[in-house]
């Protein structure tokens, strides 16, 4: 074995088998389905009575499931939730290797089409209908294609803090990072695989947490111990799958269609979000016709972290009102999340 291998199996940078656990769990994904290409998805599903509505959470970029950690877990008290892992993230598997020797991950393999199949597979599995899809930064452009694939699987939507088309192009209130991602996309592969693998590092390192707060991906009230699990799951993931995920994130593009949406929208969005602004939930508020908007006073892009009760009661106020479910106690503060705004 040569200098660089064993270099590279000491820093854990060798390429991952596609099967393997990368962690960052909560929740043990004690169940699996396939995927229509052929991919293996592992899930759980946590308590709630089986009369209730189901709900089924799509996470963020690289997310296993650690940022719906409390809202979750204080669903589950009185609904299924379904939690599981897209292909390339937490437990779950990859497609095969099938691109060329720069990039081995296929886009197609990748798209947000294809991380909602993900998501139709596990319900599924489980022969879940009408369900509630709760999304989470890129998890709402999956819950929204999951509608768009699958209507029968989908009764009602709750989008946090994520866009309905590339979030490049809101970033800080600028388009510029949607010009730019093309030319770094393709950039990439150009890049030394080793400096490529050490670049994959950054997110275990101690100011990975204060850069993200410097750049306001992150705020005051985002707790460091709850990002941990994240970070060291997103420097496990295969570099060659972030790129193509970041590109099936960048491609989509709900907004055509948006005002075909029929089912009932919870929109959340962070006051103090530059990544995914609240002018974005506005945009949704106007196009889908049974949409209505809640703002969270200081939350950032991380909101489902920094006021997990009070994110908690508005869905469950939500599920009450629009759906008919049981009222649920009240936990968060009053006065956190703003009065409802409707089409």
């Amino acid at each position: 074995m040569n200098a660089g291998r064993t270099l590279g199996a000491a820093l854990g940078l060798s390429r991952a088998r596609p099967d393997r656990d990368r962690g960052g769990h909560v929740w043990t994904k004690d169940r699996e389905a396939v995927s229509a290409d052929g991919v293996t998805i592992r899930y759980t599903v946590l308590g709630g009575d089986d009369d209730t509505i189901p709900l089924v959470l799509c996470a963020g970029y690289l997310c296993p499931d650690n940022h719906w950690a409390r809202v979750a877990g204080a669903l589950a008290e009185r609904h299924p939730v379904v939690v599981l892992n897209y292909r390339g993230v937490g437990a779950s598997g990859c497609p095969p290797d099938r691109g060329s020797r720069l990039r081995p991950a296929r886009a197609e393999d990748y798209t947000i089409e294809r991380l909602a199949g993900d998501v139709a597979a596990v319900l599924d599995a489980e022969g879940l209908t009408g369900t509630v899809a709760l999304g989470h930064s890129m998890g709402c452009e999956v819950a929204l294609a999951l509608w768009r694939q699958r209507p029968d699987l989908v009764a009602g939507l709750v989008l946090v803090t994520g866009p309905f088309s590339s979030p490049m192009r809101t970033f800080y209130g600028t388009d510029l990072g949607s010009r730019l991602f093309p030319l770094l996309y393709h950039a990439v592969p150009l890049v030394p695989g080793p400096i490529r693998r050490l670049a994959a590092l950054a997110p275990r390192l101690p100011v990975a947490m204060p850069v993200a707060r410097a750049i306001r991906a992150l705020g005051p009230y985002t707790p460091v111990e709850e990002m941990d699990d994240y970070f060291r799951h997103l420097a496990a993931c295969d570099p060659a799958v972030a790129v193509e995920v970041a590109r099936g994130m960048h491609d989509f593009d709900a907004g055509p269609w948006l005002h075909e949406v029929d089912v009932p929208t919870h929109v959340l969005v962070g006051s103090a979000d530059p990544w995914s602004p609240k002018e974005v939930g506005e945009e949704m508020l106007a196009a889908i016709p049974d949409a209505e908007l809640r703002v969270v006073h200081d939350a950032t892009h991380g909101a489902l972290l920094e006021f997990p009760d009070e994110i908690h009661d508005a869905i469950a106020d939500f599920l009450h009102r629009r759906l008919g479910c049981a009222a649920a106690p009240t936990r968060g503060r009053p006065g956190r999340v703003s009065a409802l705004r409707r089409h």
